[in-house]
């Protein structure tokens, strides 16, 4: 589709063909797109930073501090009608089916769950509203499933390829899982995949992210539910590119590889990400998903965890 140049009004057969003719002008994309077409965050007033022009034209603040700031300074109807707008606008230009996760929003120029929750009392009844399916339950309807211990009968097998295995106080059994790297005689149809932040990215690029697929397509045929547990926050994995114990060898941005998760999670519902706060962390989170009486399934974990409810 053709393209008309805001600076002369000259056509170009494509965005592509404009942006290589920008130089020609003594512009580059940042400079042309802030200055013909402005944007400026509602709250401090200042341009928009350009990372994309799918990020410049959506975005209307620099970044989620700055929103969160804005909202508050709402009216409570004004600071519904924008987060309402804001899912709206994502079930339209990504055709999303579900109602967006915890991860989901956290990743994006979003409020989360947690702030939905205290603008609209229930973000599930919400979305149910507006015509996403909802794959969770509102976490009051949490008891104390996530509270219960492994008892003396129980075990976890573990993969026989997992290396550093977690050690718990029951025993354990190694053996070749189908998919996974750990389930439970609790409930042999839950399977967590234990990743450290640079396995994490590694199985998201695009090198490796067909093999991961096919996983999940794997453990959706056997009627398995896999729950990818990563070892770090998510708000440090958002950030993976300044950590110091991440590969300098790895390309991949956070938006490329959150985009992925993303996808990901809307396009299958036998699969959750989990970013809990190192190794310790993990083993108490993989005993309350297996001790959960099945529950893993039925609510947001990312949620739940950061509710300090898992």
């Amino acid at each position: 589709m053709s393209v008309i140049c805001k600076i002369d009004g000259k056509e170009f057969k494509d965005e592509k063909s404009l942006h290589l003719a920008l130089r020609g002008y003594g512009l580059n994309k940042v400079k042309y797109y802030q200055k013909y077409f402005e944007r400026r965050d509602l709250l401090t007033n200042e341009l928009i930073n350009f990372k994309s022009k799918e990020q410049y034209f959506n975005s209307d603040f620099n970044d989620k501090n700055n929103m969160k700031k804005w909202l508050k300074e709402q009216s409570l109807e004004k600071a519904q009608e924008y987060c309402k707008n804001i899912l709206l606008k994502r079930k339209e230009e990504k055709n999303i089916i579900y109602s967006p996760s915890q991860i989901e929003l956290r990743t994006i120029m979003s409020p989360s769950i947690i702030f939905y929750n205290k603008i609209f009392k229930n973000y599930y009844e919400l979305c149910s509203n507006l015509g996403f399916k909802n794959k969770f339950i509102h976490p009051e309807n949490i008891y104390n499933q996530f509270k219960n211990k492994f008892s003396l009968q129980d075990l976890v097998y573990i993969d026989t390829r997992e290396q550093s295995w977690l050690k718990f106080n029951i025993p354990s059994e190694i053996k070749t899982l189908k998919f996974g790297d750990y389930t439970s005689n609790k409930d042999e149809k839950c399977y967590i995949e234990r990743k450290s932040l640079n396995d994490f990215i590694s199985t998201l690029s695009s090198k490796n992210i067909e093999r991961f697929k096919n996983e999940i397509n794997k453990a959706k045929k056997e009627n398995a539910y896999l729950i990818v547990l990563v070892e770090e926050t998510l708000s440090q994995a958002l950030s993976f590119q300044y950590l110091p114990h991440i590969s300098k060898k790895i390309k991949a941005t956070p938006e490329f590889i959150f985009h992925n998760v993303r996808e990901l999670i809307q396009g299958n519902d036998n699969l959750q990400f989990v970013f809990v706060d190192g190794r310790e962390e993990m083993k108490r989170v993989i005993e309350a998903i297996f001790c959960s009486d099945g529950f893993y399934n039925k609510i947001d974990l990312q949620l739940l965890y950061d509710l300090k409810l898992l």
